[in-house]
């Protein structure tokens, strides 16, 4: 037992000397750190290589992908955990499920591996606010209590935060692809093809460039291909999404469907639209940039001219009254 006796020792000194404490709570957490990037590279191996990840979801046939183990034992780990929280009301649960959907998220269990990811924040940000406060030692009591309701606070808020910033992130991203679609799209119609065959050409020509909007239309030719009609596919799309710009270019294409107009200069009309659209919101953004450079000249550049300017005369004035 000469080993035990050598590390209660060891144990006991560690204690003893506060320095020590502070170095080894700084090294427990650097490994905590390497561990937890460590399950998230094999998680998700696409973190470690974004760039192969994008390859190979484009090159790989989506039939002869894998699914990874380990990811679908944490999401099943996490669906148990948010189980509870899951809302009873039908109204709250579909709300949710909208959300996640508006993010990207459309597997079943979307709803309660969210919840079990706010569980997760709600549990271990407290534990570990608590361990800092246990570690520092000299802490105040509102200090500590600040601390603790911080974490906590952010284990709450921060899964809801992050799905809003999830949501904007993609909507931007599709509305910032639309109208490229739209060119490609009267292009493919005036070529010859129709609706069905242009949404699918489109989708296969922007897969790289605009993955989103590229998932979406090939998520509604999926659902035309095993029978749904395209009214219904477009109608299902515009709910995906969430965006405005979507909504209405389906419900201008429904309109030409069902008066019998030509679909062709339907899309050459919108398109033009969403281009002088685009072309405004850019003119907004630069009008704004004067506005939004006056924080930065005023707290970076005026102390630095008010110095060089009146300084001298400061200076000059506490000389003539020494």
């Amino acid at each position: 037992m000469d080993w035990f006796d050598t590390l209660h020792y060891w144990y006991n000194s560690l204690l003893a000397d506060p320095d020590a404490l502070r170095w080894s709570f700084v090294i427990g957490l650097a490994l905590l750190a390497l561990l937890v990037f460590y399950l998230l590279t094999n998680l998700y191996p696409t973190l470690a290589d974004p760039l192969k990840g994008r390859i190979d979801a484009v090159t790989q046939d989506p039939q002869t992908v894998r699914a990874n183990p380990g990811r679908d034992r944490a999401q099943r780990l996490l669906e148990r955990m948010g189980r509870g929280l899951v809302p009873k009301d039908a109204d709250k649960h579909r709300r949710l499920a909208t959300q996640l959907i508006h993010a990207g998220y459309r597997r079943p269990n979307a709803v309660g591996v969210f919840l079990g990811t706010k569980v997760l924040g709600i549990l271990g940000l407290p534990l570990l606010g608590m361990l800092v406060v246990l570690v520092r030692g000299n802490l105040s009591l509102p200090l500590a209590l600040l601390l603790i309701s911080l974490s906590l606070a952010l284990g709450l808020l921060g899964p809801e935060l992050w799905l809003k910033h999830r949501i904007r992130s993609r909507q931007k991203a599709l509305r910032l692809a639309l109208p490229d679609a739209l060119d490609l799209l009267v292009v493919c119609t005036e070529a010859g093809l129709g609706l069905n065959a242009a949404i699918q050409r489109v989708a296969a020509e922007i897969e790289i460039q605009y993955s989103q909007l590229a998932e979406e239309f090939n998520q509604s030719m999926l659902q035309m291909n095993v029978g749904m009609d395209a009214r219904s596919a477009l109608q299902q799309m515009v709910e995906r999404t969430g965006l405005e710009e979507i909504r209405s270019l389906v419900s201008t294409l429904l309109q030409a469907m069902r008066f019998g107009t030509s679909i062709t200069a339907t899309l050459r009309s919108y398109a033009a639209e969403m281009r002088d659209i685009r072309l405004k919101k850019a003119e907004e953004e630069a009008a704004k940039v004067a506005v939004k450079m006056l924080i930065p000249i005023a707290l970076c550049m005026l102390p630095a001219v008010m110095v060089i300017s009146i300084g001298p005369i400061a200076m000059q004035v506490m000389k003539a009254f020494e």
